[in-house]
């Protein structure tokens, strides 16, 4: 039995899936985790409009014994509300809790998160060292937005799954996060983790490393799926469709049917998480994983068809032939 508190945020509306992606995570996590004390942060316009509205909100709001509503500007983009939610969090929830973002999966007993030695920590963003990250530039380059210089920084942390005890050191922690959030969106800088990184900086660097199985990010953390705890499936924006083709819980058409018809298509994955990976799936690591992040990756991907014919391909074709190399 977990006694650590596991905590879910939302900020959603029919426009959205999060509510649907937060149904399917915190089932999991009381399947997992039967005698759980969930804990769902959310803000009033969510509250009083889409949680009460959705189809699912009934069974949704079933598995929370604790639900807290923040008066936040329903004015404000949603994004920033749902950011709100999160670096203020530790004003908002009493005792220890186990933050887990809602585009996740649990995939046994939390239980142990109980005895992790540690008052504040996270994994690794994308389970590199710093200055392994594969978008170390562009990351150092929105923090200095933030005024920050992020290579001071060794480990960039994802802020998916956090443990968060119940410290004044943490209270001050989240304070610092917030104001340093709210500059950074004044700022243009959307994402909550740079200002996270400078907090951790300017309080001395406190956030601990968890294990990867923690927040085993699904296409960089293969090493702990064997063991994971919760599996985090949408790590990064869908801009490419990647993070679709490899986890089916991308998939918005998917999420719109738990809408409608409950947490019947999602069943395999509730029972075995691994079944959400596509059928087919290659692993890159090293040079090749940098390669995928470059422009010209991309630029080649988009016309790439499986059926169609490419004179380039052909040509290379005919130069390996000429070398013996077929």
């Amino acid at each position: 039995m977990i006694a650590t508190k596991c905590l879910y945020l939302l900020v959603s509306g029919p426009g959205d899936v999060y509510l649907e992606q937060a149904y399917i995570s915190a089932s999991s996590c009381v399947r997992h985790n039967p005698d759980a004390a969930l804990t769902l942060l959310t803000d009033r316009l969510t509250a009083e409009g889409w949680l009460r509205e959705s189809p699912i909100a009934d069974a949704f709001r079933a598995l929370f014994k604790e639900i807290k509503v923040v008066d936040l500007d329903g004015s404000l983009p949603p994004m920033q509300r749902s950011r709100l939610l999160k670096t203020g969090m530790r004003e908002y929830v009493e005792g220890d809790f186990l933050f887990i973002d809602a585009d996740t999966v649990v995939a046994r007993s939390l239980e142990d998160i109980d005895s992790f030695d540690a008052t504040l920590a996270a994994c690794p963003d994308l389970h590199a060292t710093f200055p392994e990250h594969p978008h170390r530039r562009a990351t150092i380059n929105m923090c200095k937005k933030l005024g920050f210089d992020a290579r001071v920084t060794k480990t960039y942390f994802n802020s998916g799954v956090m443990l968060v005890r119940d410290t004044p050191q943490n209270h001050a922690f989240f304070k610092a996060w917030q104001q340093n959030y709210l500059h950074g969106f004044a700022a243009r800088i959307r994402p909550d983790q740079p200002s996270l990184a400078q907090t951790d900086a300017q309080l001395g660097f406190p956030v601990r490393e968890l294990p990867g199985e923690w927040n085993c990010q699904v296409q960089n953390g293969v090493r702990y799926l064997k063991d994971a705890y919760i599996l985090h499936y949408m790590v990064t924006n869908q801009s490419s469709g990647e993070e679709e083709k490899l986890y089916i819980l991308n998939s918005r058409n998917l999420l719109l049917r738990v809408r409608k018809e409950g947490l019947g298509p999602v069943e395999a994955i509730l029972q075995n998480p691994l079944r959400g990976y596509a059928p087919s799936v290659r692993v890159f690591a090293g040079e090749d994983l940098y390669f995928f992040q470059t422009r010209r990756y991309k630029w080649m991907r988009g016309k790439f068809s499986r059926e169609g014919f490419s004179l380039t391909e052909w040509l290379l074709k005919v130069k390996d032939h000429l070398l013996k190399r077929v």
